[in-house]
């Protein structure tokens, strides 16, 4: 049998003043059209101060989207860092993270102390609320701010029965070449995927940022670890779920950067298709949390 190859495109901090603007998303919507592909975009339900449901540009873009195959789900509720989680050290590294890194070490207990099940839970509930409100269906998929997280989290998540979590990855080495950190690609492979299920969860984990404020001095690196990502998800059978930021992936020092490195990247997976190695299938992530539920439902019952 053919194997066939899941790719989840997805796109974070839709409405985050300073890293979203309408034109950039519908500059990626465009881009999206261009190839057929049907994406997931992760929106901020309360951005400094501003709720989505009052954002007129933002709501329609969205609906558009939607109508046109997309999907939206929900990330976080205001974008604070530890709003409901920690974020992983790969991130904190961050040049930018400075802030974050230094209330961090002053407030860490303090922060686990707060991050309880109905907490979160609350946190949860009101930023759904204001993003299905905006868009008129159903939010079926989360991703928390800076891949924060907590054991919590997850619990809360099950509880309030979304169907998947985007939050944990697979591949930090994106981000040691953004931290211009020595790195070796770390391998992906199905026993990894099985081991961050979630008990009455889906997790879909995503392999990193190969787009954020592109250079050309980081092209290549990035490009081949794309490409190792890709063929590590192919060759195990998971899903292949990259992430790209609305303004980051334009924002680089070459502008044409973020979606020149897509553009290779697609190609390089249609030839595979084209040699009939596979079938390529895109897909919003609540499908693919679907097909993996039936994969892992057909495993336990032994079919």
């Amino acid at each position: 049998m053919k194997k066939i190859n899941l790719w989840g495109f997805s796109v974070d901090d839709i409405g985050l003043d300073g890293y979203s603007t309408e034109e950039h998303l519908n500059n990626i919507l465009s881009f999206l059209d261009e190839y057929q592909i049907k994406a997931t975009f992760f929106a901020v339900p309360e951005a400094e101060g501003k709720k989505m449901n009052g954002r007129r540009g933002y709501v329609a873009i969205l609906r558009d989207a939607i109508q046109r195959g997309h999907e939206v789900g929900q990330h976080g509720l205001t974008h604070d860092r530890f709003e409901i989680g920690i974020p992983p050290e790969m991130i904190l590294n961050l040049s930018h993270e400075g802030p974050a890194r230094s209330f961090l070490a002053e407030n860490r207990e303090k922060l686990k102390s707060e991050h309880t099940v109905e907490k979160i839970r609350r946190k949860l509930r009101e930023g759904r609320k204001i993003i299905e409100d905006a868009i008129g269906a159903r939010v079926n998929g989360f991703r928390s701010p800076a891949l924060q997280s907590c054991d919590n989290m997850f619990i809360a998540l099950a509880e309030e029965e979304y169907l998947y979590d985007s939050s944990t990855c697979f591949q930090k080495a994106g981000w040691d070449i953004l931290n211009k950190m020595a790195y070796v690609p770390q391998e992906i492979n199905r026993a990894k995927f099985v081991q961050h299920q979630k008990p009455g969860l889906r997790e879909l984990p995503l392999t990193t940022d190969y787009t954020w404020y592109l250079g050309r001095d980081n092209f290549d690196k990035e490009y081949e670890l794309a490409v190792h990502d890709y063929n590590c998800c192919l060759n195990s059978g998971v899903p292949f779920i990259n992430v790209c930021h609305v303004s980051p992936i334009q924002e680089g020092s070459d502008p044409g950067l973020g979606f020149e490195l897509y553009r290779k990247l697609i190609e390089y997976s249609k030839a595979g298709v084209q040699e009939d190695k596979y079938e390529l299938k895109s897909m919003p992530l609540f499908k693919i949390a679907e097909c993996v539920a039936a994969q892992l439902d057909k495993k336990a019952k032994g079919e």
